[in-house]
Order: structure tokens, then sequence, then C-alpha cells
């Protein structure tokens, strides 16, 4: 036993299928019920000591309306099972981010990727925040362990909007928008935390084929209206090695999305000297 608590205590990542097959051994060679709940309770004392991981906030400085990513590291492919889902609570300004680990990955055999584990926690006002990581652990007993704290990390959302002189939009409108009625077209706006919007235009020319255009850079006119100038780009054919010389701009003309609410708009543009309209509402897929 002295042996076996030596090699927890040089690689305590080994820890949970170790417990497993102590725990066998014991069933098979007629150990107390007693016993069992003894030796799982020294072991469970080391692993609440276990190494804290690396938990980091990305960005490092998030400003509001900006998603905000935690991303911890990864020790090995059993680190968590990547079919139960993540648990996230939060209460005030401390948000806990619950995983599981499960015998699953030993059992099935196929282990989830090893890269690190990045979870979205979401877009937060002003203000400072804290976020705790914690890991439960459940063998194939099927009797889940407690829960034990992996890490923290702490950051500060910054007002942007402070220094603004300018109108500023207070929804972020980054999404996929189309018109139900008009399937095949639509827009793709992203929204940066600049505020700052980069929307392309899927439609079709007057020969029925495929074109899109683009909306860039633009500004805000009010809170709920942007406009700025459409372009139309032609390049290199994917199929073969680009050519920078091919690469060719065209101003087209301009257009203004009005946002009635969070997920309806109206898209007005002049483009290649036709004028129109267009109705859209978020994509949902």
């Amino acid at each position: 036993m002295d042996t076996a608590f030596c090699f927890l205590k040089e690689d305590a990542k080994r820890l949970p299928v170790y417990i497993e097959n102590v725990i066998d051994d014991l069933r098979l060679s007629g150990f107390s019920f007693a016993k069992r709940v003894l030796l799982i309770g020294v072991a469970f004392g080391l692993m609440t000591t276990a190494k804290a991981e690396i938990v980091t906030i990305l960005p490092a400085n998030p400003k509001n309306l900006e998603s905000v990513i935690t991303r911890i590291e990864v020790t090995d492919s059993c680190f968590y099972n990547f079919r139960v889902p993540i648990q996230l609570k939060q209460v005030g300004t401390v948000i806990r981010v619950d995983i599981t680990a499960t015998s699953d990955c030993a059992e099935l055999g196929v282990p989830p990727p090893t890269q690190d584990l990045d979870i979205k926690l979401g877009q937060f006002p002003p203000g400072a925040f804290s976020v705790d990581v914690f890991r439960t652990y459940i063998p194939n007993t099927g009797i889940a362990l407690q829960a034990v704290q992996l890490g923290s990390a702490q950051f500060t959302v910054t007002d942007n909007n402070a220094t603004k002189t300018g109108p500023f939009p207070l929804v972020d409108y980054t999404d996929h928008w189309w018109n139900p009625q008009e399937s095949g077209m639509g827009f793709s706006i992203m929204q940066h935390p600049s505020d700052r919007i980069f929307a392309a235009w899927f439609v079709y020319d007057q020969a029925g084929q495929p074109i899109w255009y683009t909306l860039q850079p633009g500004q805000w006119l009010s809170p709920t209206v942007y406009s700025g100038p459409i372009y139309k780009t032609t390049g290199t054919y994917l199929g073969v090695t680009y050519d920078l010389g091919q690469l060719v701009v065209t101003p087209v003309g301009t257009g203004t999305f009005s946002f009635h609410s969070y997920s309806s708009a109206t898209f007005a543009y002049t483009v290649e000297g036709k004028e129109g309209t267009k109705e859209i509402t978020r994509l949902s897929f």
C-alpha cells in the first residue's frame, strides 16, 4: 500500500484509474465494505490536494459586449468527459464552471481531444469578476466523488463606452440574417467590440450566378442605424495558387442597416445602379 501511495504522489493524474483498480482488488479479496469506504476516503484526500490546473481568461482585458472565454490547461486525454455538458453558474460577480470526468474515456477507448479546453462564459458589463473551475470524477462504480476545485482566475471588464463621443450600439447584432421568404439570400454580420461592422451579403447577379458583396467599414448614425460603402471583390480561383495581382476591390454602392429590435432589421441599398430594401431577421439553426 505504501508503494501505491508513493505512486499517487508522483503522478496524481493517474489517481482515478488507480482508485478503481484498488476497489476492484478489494472486491476480489473479500475486504469488508467499511475498509473499502476507508480506502476511498484516504484516496479522495489525496485527490483534493492535487496540483491546481492553469486557468486563464481570453481576451486578457475584455470590453463590455465582448465574449469572455476561460481556458483550462488539459493535462491528459481523459481530463474531462466531453459527452457530459459543462455547467455554468453565476452568483453576483462569481462564475462557477463544473466539468465532469468519468471512466468512460478508458473503457470506450475513444479519448476526447487533448488540446486546452476553451469555455465561453458570456458577455459582461463593466466590473471585476472571478471564475472558479471544479471537476467531479465519477468512477465506473457510478458513485460521484466530491467536486474538486482545479483553479481560478479573475478578470476586469472595461467600459469602452465611457470614452465614446459619437453614437454607438447597445446590442451585439453579430449573426446570420435573412428573409425567410427569400431563401438563398442573406447577410453574415460581424460586429467587433470596436463597434465597427463587417457584413457579407450573398445574393445573385443578373445571370442568376452567386455573387457576394461586403459592407465595410461604415459608421453608426444612431444606436440602431449603421451605414457604409458596399464593395464587390474578385480574385484568384481557389483551385490554383493565390495571386495577389488578381485581387480587384470595386466600390459598387452603399447600404444601411436599420435595426428595429434585437432580431429584426431593414437593409436599404443602392448597388450597381439598383435600389431596394430587404426585411431581415436573425437566422435560427
